[in-house]
């Protein structure tokens, strides 16, 4: 019997889903999800690491029981896909960090707005929110008709709130003492392959221990931290030559 090909499960960062056709189609015959955790799409509740780390389990237990999965995180993304990695290493094939929070250094924004009062955050959460030229501009990218449509979409997959609560407990938990060992244990344990952006790749503070032993580090070139918004097809490929035999 033809062995049946890692699924892949993608775990989005602070906006908007991870679900792209394109690159799922680009992957194909693996079977690719990217789930909705909590507070985004159609979902509702109060976020929460380990909320959002057991909505990611649910999904992968009800979708792939019992197999590993590629996890492909992006952003704020990534500490999720890391801790549920440390929890469940027997349902992880690989880790592929696309530009993951690493440090508090790599939380730019969520640490701007992680110590906000309620009226405050909502008021500069919901100016983002409502701004894709600036969204797009503000990682180097030229907002075509077309990207500013597809980060219009992403801008209002989630509400002020959920923003908001996940820069908060994503900021807590990579400033605690324990995420750098959470780290550590699942390099050790685990295939992770790092992907960052040409332009936002000096932005990201990997630590020199994390370079030495991820499997792979790819660049895309003439991207930035959005890379999957700005160049699908290079990110596709990117995950290609990472995950071809």
């Amino acid at each position: 019997m033809t062995p049946q090909p890692t699924p892949f499960v993608f775990v989005h960062g602070l906006f908007g889903s991870f679900a792209d056709q394109a690159v799922f189609d680009a992957l194909r015959p693996a079977p690719c999800s990217a789930p909705d955790l909590i507070g985004y799409g159609g979902t509702a509740g109060t976020v929460t690491t380990e909320g959002q780390v057991a909505a990611l389990r649910a999904h992968i237990d009800r979708v792939y029981p019992p197999d590993p999965v590629h996890l492909v995180a992006h952003s704020i993304g990534g500490v999720l896909a890391f801790l549920y990695a440390d929890a469940h290493p027997e349902r992880v094939a690989s880790v592929t960090s696309v530009e993951g929070n690493f440090t508090l250094d790599d939380a730019f924004w969520s640490r701007s707005i992680a110590t906000l009062d309620e009226n405050t955050a909502r008021a500069t959460i919901n100016t983002r929110l409502t701004d894709p030229e600036g969204f797009l501009t503000g990682d180097g990218i030229i907002p075509t008709a077309d990207l500013v449509a597809t980060a219009r979409q992403a801008l209002s997959y989630q509400p002020w709130r959920t923003v908001w609560e996940s820069a908060r407990s994503v900021v807590e938990t990579t400033g605690g003492q324990e995420w750098q060992r959470t780290l550590q244990r699942v390099f050790a344990a685990t295939p992770v392959h790092l992907v960052a952006g040409e332009r936002s790749r000096n932005a990201w503070h990997v630590p020199e221990w994390a370079l030495r032993d991820a499997a792979t580090f790819d660049i895309v070139r003439g991207a930035g931290h959005m890379i999957m918004l700005e160049h699908p097809t290079r990110f596709a490929e990117a995950l290609l030559a990472i995950h071809s035999p």
